[in-house]
């Protein structure tokens, strides 16, 4: 399937059947998720994957009991990683295990020093969950390319999702994106005209 034919056929899914995705597909989507892009490849990002039915009852008494979380295959919730140090050194690492040249991993590390150096703890979790959105605006199209659909949603109790599904505190909760096949149908897309968007 073409982008654009992914993009009109995308849409946000009010209701699934409570069919469960089988294996391979989530597998196939959790990799592609994983190939995300991000501000210098640091992925600040955790995903919590949640199919019990008991936890996903408590999860839809945080979410404003909508439907999506009950009725949903797998619920993927979005996490900003708010230890970017740690995630540059991982990084670092990793260029290092791959044999990127010296100099150019000290161009990158300079280049990484200064970016960090903009953040603090509070500033570092927005940064964070800047990332997190691609991560999952990825999640939906991937889903969608694999005959899945989703429906990306912030209505939610980060502080209560934290509490039942114990994360820890510098893991934050920030979108939900529930996924399985529809038990409703896609409405006509409405959206502004291309002179309201761009000037």
């Amino acid at each position: 399937m073409e982008f654009k034919e992914l993009l009109m056929a995308r849409y946000a899914t009010k209701k699934f059947d409570g069919t469960i995705v089988d294996d391979d597909k989530i597998d196939q989507l959790f990799d592609m998720i994983r190939y995300a892009p991000s501000a210098l490849n640091l992925q600040p990002w955790k995903v919590k994957v949640v199919t019990d039915v008991e936890t996903k009852k408590k999860l839809s008494a945080a979410a404003m009991e909508q439907p999506q979380i009950n009725t949903c295959s797998h619920l993927l919730v979005f996490c900003a990683d708010t230890d970017l140090s740690g995630k540059a050194q991982k990084i670092t690492k990793l260029m290092n295990k791959v044999g990127v040249p010296e100099e150019n991993l000290k161009q990158f590390t300079d280049v990484m020093n200064m970016f960090l150096s903009n953040y603090d703890n509070k500033t570092g979790i927005t940064e964070a969950q800047y990332n997190v959105f691609i991560a999952a605006i990825t999640a939906i199209y991937a889903a969608k390319s694999l005959g899945i659909d989703s429906c990306p949603m912030q209505g939610f109790n980060a502080e209560a999702y934290s509490e039942i599904l114990d994360i820890p505190e510098s893991i934050v909760p920030t979108i939900i994106v529930p996924i399985g096949y529809p038990a409703d149908k896609q409405m006509p897309k409405l959206r502004f005209e291309k002179e309201e968007i761009f000037f």
